[in-house]
């Protein structure tokens, strides 16, 4: 699928003011072979295409598929500037290269050029359907950065805010190929509800399914923010805890009434990052409070609301068997 969208996106992103294209280039880590990413999100769009029917080749899907990668790395290079992040993929971050003022602009620049892929063939569904889906993601990354360093946060919060700042994007992935490759046939009305025709209730459901899928991959990656392996991840080890970050299992660890979990809401009432020596001691805590089996639950429950929502699309079984791997990979993410 990465070979099928990388040379489309690429030729949007050439299209860029020169220093933008090169710090995009950067970031998408095309000055390297074969690149950096998984590309799940247009690998969604693509597949969510073929499961109603599209090929996935068409030139709306392709164009749908760059939109969401677009946005998502928008996000990331914004991102990784607000978090002070240094490394991403085993690379340095475009922000610690170029500098924050031009990586800014750069993000802004990706953010701009998704919406100019869809505006130019005419997606007007497409559009709609990604705008909301960004001011969302605004919202929870908003969310992320407000409840970093509250005691108080509580985990109906925490999950809002990663509804917000992942699953938005994935459920727009999942369901703007097939929603682009509806519309460019006629078949779908901007704006219409799922009631409204067979295609709108079929997107409705792909949008359910990446929803569910981002929620699973939020939490999964929550686990790997705290237990992950470097090697295998490409961040730091225990990044989160060293931030003293308000990620799903902190929380569930934080507000569990247990001792473990008075005895981690110590640890880090202290502001500053936490302390090297204090940083496996957190995250023996928040295991043993009951954050790491909550989070693990819970991103098994989403896992299963995704598959239902694919048994109801009743995709073709090719598709199905694609879609069903994506989402059983959330899971096996490698520790």
């Amino acid at each position: 699928m990465k070979a099928l969208v990388d040379p489309v996106l690429q030729r949007h992103v050439d299209g860029l003011h020169p220093l933008m294209r090169e710090i995009s280039r950067f970031h998408f880590g095309w000055d390297t072979k074969g690149g950096s990413g998984k590309s799940l999100r247009p690998a969604l769009a693509v597949l969510g295409a073929q499961a109603v029917g599209a090929n996935g080749d068409e030139p709306e899907v392709l164009d749908a598929a760059c939109a969401v990668e677009l946005i998502h790395n928008f996000s990331l290079v914004h991102d990784d500037i607000m978090d002070e992040d240094r490394t991403r993929h085993h690379r340095p971050t475009a922000w610690t290269v170029y500098g924050v003022n031009q990586s800014l602009l750069a993000g802004c620049a990706l953010h701009t050029l998704a919406f100019e892929v869809l505006a130019r063939r005419g997606a007007v569904a497409a559009q709609e359907a990604l705008t909301a889906s960004v001011q969302v993601l605004i919202a929870g990354q908003s969310d992320d950065l407000y409840l970093a360093d509250r005691q108080d946060a509580t985990l109906e919060q925490c999950i809002a805010m990663e509804a917000g700042k992942t699953a938005s994007l994935l459920s727009a992935s999942a369901s703007l190929g097939a929603i682009a490759w509806y519309g460019a046939r006629g078949e779908l009305i901007p704006g219409e509800s799922a009631q409204g025709s067979e295609a709108a209730a079929r997107t409705a459901l792909l949008a359910e399914y990446g929803h569910h899928v981002g929620m699973a991959f939020q939490l999964v990656d929550d686990m790997l923010g705290i237990w992950g392996d470097e090697g295998r991840t490409g961040k730091p080890v225990a990044a989160d805890l060293r931030a003293r970050k308000r990620s799903a299992p902190v929380v569930a660890a934080l507000t569990s009434g247990t001792r473990e979990g008075e005895r981690l809401a110590a640890l880090m009432a202290t502001p500053g990052e936490l302390p090297e020596e204090d940083v496996a001691l957190a995250a023996k805590l928040v295991e043993e409070s009951g954050g790491r089996a909550w989070c693990q639950e819970r991103a098994d429950l989403h896992t299963n609301e995704a598959l239902t929502r694919l048994d109801r699309l009743a995709a073709r079984p090719e598709t199905f068997g694609d879609l069903t791997e994506v989402t059983r990979f959330l899971l096996r993410r490698e520790w």
